[in-house]
């Protein structure tokens, strides 16, 4: 950047801004972001440099300065936009709103300073940021200014040489040099006439100006629009009351109104009517609660008006689910101790003697031949070569 002139360097970094003024690429993009904090950068450098040439002073009026000391006061402008267009967590978004709000302010000041914008057009504008309550007065200012800003950037459009847009940053390229094809030997911090020194020229510098003013109205309604509202909704997080301990309050004396369970002995019927026949609180007469009469109550509960009754008994039920297959039997220790198939044939076939020993022994010899033929055809192992489960 110390190898580029003042000229030259702004008109890069105006050109890195364009699409992002332009609104052609999104603001909540990383790439985005990274060339509005790359942009400021070189733009306080531009700032601290003119500066330290002392390029301003407080008794001038724009009549005396250059082109390119006028076309260097639309940095303000610049800065104040592209602290505005930063994003992040809603405390970084609040210093960049002040930040934005900060730079339109002083750029104002600047252009009221040097007679480019009269007191007059200040306050019709309403460069201060304040808003009118009344909506129909916010209204009207709205459309005069959108208005102005209209037919000055009409003006603006008929006037300028170099065609690269209608934004108000392709205006003021507008007024910068084109880079040269090779480097001169100017020095990075000289600040030479921009274009030639025509009255023409000068007058749509300042036109650019009042533009840019003008457009500064919306920027600081804007701001003060999103400041009130991000701090609004940080007093919403604040607590109005810390909280307070349980534990510390009410030790003494605890008020147990509020509870809506029975204390001990509020229903003791002693405490219902005065010894001098005063009703201390409503109560209800009921009949005696005597075993005959809860078995009554509860008889009578049974079965209401609209309640269908049973079709059928409870073993009726559980019957017809056995068969069903809903109920499952068996279990338990029982079903332990029961012995097993090839038990019970082993057993069976001991009796001698009987056809149906003979036929139980039988059973049991083709089970077990079956079972040894299964082993010799599936030997241990054989269908598990990879050692899997």
């Amino acid at each position: 950047m110390s190898d580029l002139p003042l000229p030259q360097l702004y008109a890069q970094t105006l050109t890195t801004l364009d699409p992002i003024f332009s609104d052609a690429v999104s603001l909540s993009a990383a790439s985005t972001q990274s060339t509005l904090a790359d942009a400021l950068e070189k733009l306080h450098i531009i700032q601290r440099s003119l500066n330290l040439l002392g390029v301003y002073s407080d008794n001038e009026g724009w009549e005396e300065l250059s082109e390119g000391a006028l076309v260097f006061m639309t940095i303000g402008w610049v800065v104040g936009g592209c602290e505005e267009k930063r994003t992040g967590e809603r405390k970084e978004r609040v210093e960049s709103l002040k930040r934005s709000e900060d730079a339109c302010q002083q750029f104002v000041e600047v252009l009221t300073s040097y007679g480019i914008i009269t007191p007059e057009e200040k306050a019709g504008f309403n460069l201060d940021g304040r808003t009118p309550s009344d909506p129909a007065s916010r209204r009207d200012a709205k459309i005069q200014q959108y208005r102005k800003e209209k037919d000055m950037k009409e003006r603006i459009s008929a006037k300028v040489k170099r065609s690269g847009g209608s934004s108000h940053i392709s205006f003021i390229l507008a007024l910068l040099p084109a880079p040269p094809r090779q480097s001169s030997g100017t020095s990075a911090f000289s600040l030479p006439d921009q274009g030639p020194e025509h009255e023409q020229d000068r007058h749509l510098i300042l036109d650019v100006l009042r533009l840019l003013s003008v457009a500064t109205y919306s920027a600081l309604s804007s701001i003060k629009m999103e400041l009130d509202i991000l701090s609004s909704a940080h007093l919403e997080e604040i607590p109005s009351e810390p909280p307070r301990d349980p534990r510390q309050s009410g030790r003494g004396e605890e008020d147990t109104t509020w509870r809506l369970d029975a204390l001990p002995g509020q229903n003791d019927p002693a405490n219902l009517i005065a010894p001098g026949g005063k009703v201390l609180k409503p109560f209800t007469i009921l009949p005696s609660a005597s075993r005959e009469t809860d078995r009554q109550k509860l008889k009578g509960e049974v079965f209401r008006q609209g309640w269908r009754l049973p079709t059928m008994t409870i073993d009726q039920y559980l019957q017809i689910e056995q068969e069903r297959g809903g109920i499952i039997s068996g279990g338990g220790q029982a079903s332990y101790d029961a012995p097993t198939e090839s038990e019970t044939l082993e057993l069976e076939a001991e009796m001698d003697g009987t056809v149906y020993a003979a036929e139980q022994a039988e059973k049991k010899r083709l089970k077990d031949e079956n079972w040894a033929a299964y082993t010799d055809e599936n030997q241990k192992g054989a269908g598990n070569t990879t050692n899997k489960g």
